[in-house]
């Protein structure tokens, strides 16, 4: 009788590990929170993770091992729990996105609001006031900037990417007929930053018009 009940326990408890396991699936990307609330502690989740049955995938946040994303994008997925809606992938790490640049960045660099702030050395957060929704690509669990924007900012922030690389991947862009100046220009308007174009305008309008 008493192994009866001890294999009935068992099989709860494997019974019970299945079904928390397969809510934390259906979460995607979950905080101990997320788990908290749909029944699993963290205790459990900590149980879990040290048995490889979660995966925890940065500070805070995971996910389940049959979690369905294309690993390429796990990382930026990672980044879009962590800040946020209001942060978008940009810089750097949107011009090597774009095969812009050659050199894969050594952060990932994220346009996030002013107030936004992290000590995680994996993220260089580029602070700013400019509009989170105007020229960015939703792509569900991430952000990240269109190229039109990507461009227009590497400009803007030519101090911290370098001008000469910002300039060499706009005229790259252009010379492949991926953009034009026109659509440039449209989308630094629309983020108030039509100054920061026209400041480059003459490096950029004869290959443009070779474009």
């Amino acid at each position: 009788m008493a192994k009866r009940t001890k294999s009935r326990r068992q099989k709860g408890r494997h019974d019970g590990t299945a079904a928390g396991l397969s809510k934390l699936k259906r979460l995607g990307l979950f905080r101990i929170a997320d788990a908290r609330g749909v029944g699993v502690s963290q205790p459990t989740l900590s149980r879990w993770v040290a048995a490889g049955k979660v995966l925890r995938v940065a500070p805070g946040l995971y996910c389940h091992p049959d979690f369905k994303i294309d690993p390429a994008e796990l990382d930026f997925a990672v980044v879009g729990a962590l800040f946020g809606p209001e942060s978008a992938i940009g810089g750097m790490t949107a011009l090597f996105h774009y095969r812009l640049v050659e050199q894969v960045p050594s952060q990932i660099w994220v346009m996030v609001p002013k107030t936004t702030r992290s000590a995680n050395p994996l993220y260089r957060l580029v602070r700013t006031q400019t509009v989170p929704t105007v020229g960015v690509e939703d792509h569900g669990l991430y952000r990240i900037t269109n190229l039109e924007r990507t461009l227009v900012e590497a400009l803007r922030y030519s101090s911290k990417i370098g001008l000469r690389t910002a300039l060499r991947a706009t005229r790259t862009a252009l010379a492949e007929r991926r953009t034009t100046l026109e659509k440039i220009m449209r989308q630094a308007r629309a983020l108030g930053l039509a100054r920061v174009v026209e400041r480059h305008w003459e490096a950029l309008v004869p290959e443009g018009r070779a474009a």
